[in-house]
Order: C-alpha cells, then sequence, then structure tokens
C-alpha cells in the first residue's frame, strides 16, 4: 500500500515541523514541511508553507490545533486529512507545570520535551 504525502505544520515551521517531517520520513513517509503563523518573532525568517505544499499533501499534521484554524482560513482543504496535535515548544509554559525544565538549555529542552511529545501524540495516528 502506498504511504500517503505528509505536511508537518508548526508556527514558523522551523522546529517542531521541521522535527515531525524527518522523523515521518525515517518511518517511509514523503513529507515536507513549514509554518502557518501567526508569528511573534519578526527578527526570525519563518518556513512559510505555500499552497503547492498544501496542494501536494494527503495528509496535513497540525502540532497545535491553532494551526489547523490558520491552514482553513488561509488555504483550500477539502479532500485533505487534518490532523490536530497539541504539543507546544514554549519551555515557559512547560517549566510552569515541570520546573525541571526552567533553566535548560532550549535544545535540550526539544530533546527531552517537544519532540517526545510530538513522537507520542502522532504515534495514535500512525500509520497514516
Amino acid at each position: 500500500m502506498k504511504k500517503p504525502k505528509v505536511l508537518c505544520v508548526c508556527t514558523m515551521g522551523l522546529n517542531r515541523s521541521k522535527y515531525l517531517a524527518k522523523y515521518l520520513k525515517n518511518k517511509g513517509y514523503k513529507t515536507k514541511f513549514g509554518g502557518a503563523g501567526p508569528f511573534k518573532y519578526e527578527d526570525m525568517k519563518a518556513n512559510l508553507l505555500k499552497k503547492e505544499d498544501v496542494e501536494w499533501a494527503d495528509v496535513i499534521i497540525a502540532v497545535r490545533p491553532k494551526h489547523g484554524e490558520q491552514l482553513k482560513k488561509n488555504f483550500k482543504l477539502k479532500g485533505k486529512r487534518v490532523i490536530l496535535l497539541d504539543v507546544t515548544d514554549s519551555q515557559r509554559k512547560i517549566a510552569e507545570l515541570h520546573p525541571k525544565f526552567k533553566d535548560m538549555d532550549h535544545e535540550e529542552f526539544n530533546r527531552r520535551w517537544t519532540y517526545s511529545e510530538l513522537r507520542k501524540a502522532v504515534r495514535e495516528y500512525l500509520p497514516l
């Protein structure tokens, strides 16, 4: 059976969607990734989604529900399977609940929290 083409979406297309696309690519899926906004950091260049990326995809995985809303607002999703996860990469928010993450280097935080949570969240949808 042919595996679907998967588009992974986060805010800026630089962290969570990139990681998730690589993770799924290692599982044999064709993947792309990008950012749907809303953007808060004007000094960082985002990897924005393009209409062609959305058209290419069979399945779109948004790492937060707000990204699903942005997708609906900006793109035609008819015929697309859209999966909404709820994985933040806000170290500040997570540290409020789990203080051990408060003073952790952000790369280590992503390895120990964000990427682990993405793998757990997408697991229930596999195989796509």
